[in-house]
């Protein structure tokens, strides 16, 4: 059997590459090798109002919130969000259902003005809507809170999807997704 110029070259790339890409490639599903990464636990909310803060949480978005606590002076907050001795903290986890526990945190302060959030956004949630964007996006806009265009959102094997972000009343970034259902027709 004779190869040409090109099935030699083919020949030689596939023995060649294969082990370097392999070697340089990332995981692309889950596998059973161990996790030695650090686990992701929660993101903080720093907010000026618990309740009006819980109105779009818990009774907009469907969190589940945890006990309101007041954080003492002593609290951690205090430095790393650092927060003046004399403003008054209360705290409260939220949970998405019995598999995603606490994974948000609302952190009242008052006492204190806090610093405008204007120029360039640093941080966000991104929540899938699960099914609900349309609503929780109403629901948003009647609060009054400034709601940004909904997107085209391409994926992989999903479909084409849609992605809306709003900002609470403290300027704090929400993006909301989600995908059709399987048998939905797509968003163009």
């Amino acid at each position: 059997m004779r190869l040409g110029f090109a099935g030699v070259l083919i020949g030689l790339l596939t023995m060649f590459a294969a082990p370097a890409l392999a070697q340089h490639a990332g995981p692309t599903q889950a596998s059973d090798a161990a996790y030695n990464g650090s686990y992701y636990k929660r993101q903080l909310y720093v907010v000026t109002d618990m309740e009006r803060a819980l109105t779009l949480w818990r009774d907009v978005l469907g969190l589940q919130p945890g006990a309101i606590t007041t954080s003492g002076p002593n609290s951690y907050s205090r430095e790393v969000f650092n927060i003046p001795a004399e403003a008054q903290m209360r705290f409260c986890t939220l949970s998405a259902g019995p598999t995603q526990v606490r994974t948000l945190a609302l952190l009242e302060v008052k006492g204190v003005t806090l610093p405008p959030k204007t120029g360039i956004r640093t941080t966000g949630a991104v929540i899938n809507a699960n099914g609900r964007l349309a609503e929780i996006i109403a629901k948003a806009q009647a609060m009054g809170l400034t709601v940004f265009g909904p997107r085209v959102l391409a994926s992989v094997g999903q479909g084409d999807g849609t992605e809306q972000g709003f900002l609470d009343w403290d300027g704090n970034v929400i993006v909301l997704y989600e995908y059709p259902k399987p048998d939905a027709p797509s968003i163009r």
